[in-house]
């Protein structure tokens, strides 16, 4: 009698535990549920409250206190590259302003390890037209579409994210009105030759068969496999063509402050990233301690 007793007493505990942890885990999908939606108060892209909600995720329920800052960073200092932890880090900023905790910054700045700006690789023009004649499409449409895209990545710079919510009517006086980060708008010029592909309907531009709007995660697949089929031994996302059409105005001689305005930069430290880290560039250079 005493072992039966004894026996639901444990699995009384045991379901007790389970219950607390199950209200735990949902009042922690409550708070990100919450945070994400005080995020999107603060005009943030949708891929800036993914990066910052799975931050927090990943950070988990624990409390946002200084010493618990300072574990993460030390716990995951091997497990992440210098910038993937930094980046993490900024994110937890954001969830401290959020939760009004008092957190001293320094004692968690002083973990993180400095590190240079890493190189990134660009597409020069050859490369362009490798990629645009690289098809593996069976649809001409599909063929002529995907061509179109590559077009518009190379020639105006734009995130891929601002790429997919072009719509026809967004186009006036050789410009296309650009929705970019924070809902903040741009206005981005495009060459004659491209101008022919818009209408003044509301559609969107870049649409599937059944005239939906493609994604960032599609298009991201397409340049890849573009790549692949070209043999372009490089890695190439959509946002090589941003950071090559920062670099190509550069070398041209655009001022500085007009590849800004185009790329939508809120600071010229962030354009001078984008052309100074350019591998060819510094590479070429590089390359005359022996030609």
């Amino acid at each position: 009698m005493k072992r039966i007793m004894k026996a639901k007493i444990i699995i009384e505990n045991n379901q007790l535990i389970m219950k607390n942890k199950n209200s735990k885990l949902t009042s922690f999908k409550l708070i990100q549920k919450k945070y994400a939606n005080w995020l999107k108060n603060k005009d943030l892209s949708i891929n800036t409250i993914d990066n910052y909600v799975q931050a927090v995720n990943r950070f988990g329920n624990k409390l946002l206190t200084t010493t618990n800052l300072r574990n993460y960073v030390k716990k995951n200092l091997k497990k992440y590259a210098p910038s993937t932890l930094i980046s993490k880090i900024r994110a937890l900023t954001k969830y401290t302003q959020y939760q009004k905790a008092n957190i001293k910054w320094e004692k968690i700045t002083r973990l993180l390890p400095r590190y240079q700006q890493r190189l990134f690789p660009t597409i020069d023009k050859n490369e362009v037209e490798l990629l645009k004649r690289a098809r593996y499409e069976e649809s001409n449409w599909i063929y002529e579409r995907n061509n179109l895209i590559i077009d518009f990545l190379t020639y105006t710079g734009v995130r891929v994210s601002e790429l997919v919510n072009i719509k026809h009517s967004d186009y006036q006086n050789q410009q296309i009105k650009i929705h970019g980060k924070g809902n903040k708008v741009r206005f981005v010029c495009i060459p004659p030759f491209l101008v022919k592909y818009l209408n003044n309907s509301d559609n969107y531009l870049f649409t599937n068969a059944k005239g939906q709007p493609l994604t960032r995660i599609f298009i991201a697949k397409i340049i890849q496999t573009r790549t692949k089929q070209a043999k372009i031994n490089k890695v190439v996302s959509p946002h090589t063509f941003r950071r090559s059409f920062a670099t190509r105005l550069n070398n041209k001689k655009a001022k500085l402050a007009t590849i800004q305005k185009l790329l939508g930069h809120a600071s010229l430290d962030t354009t001078m990233t984008y052309i100074h880290n350019d591998f060819n560039t510094l590479y070429a250079d590089y390359s005359k301690l022996w030609q």
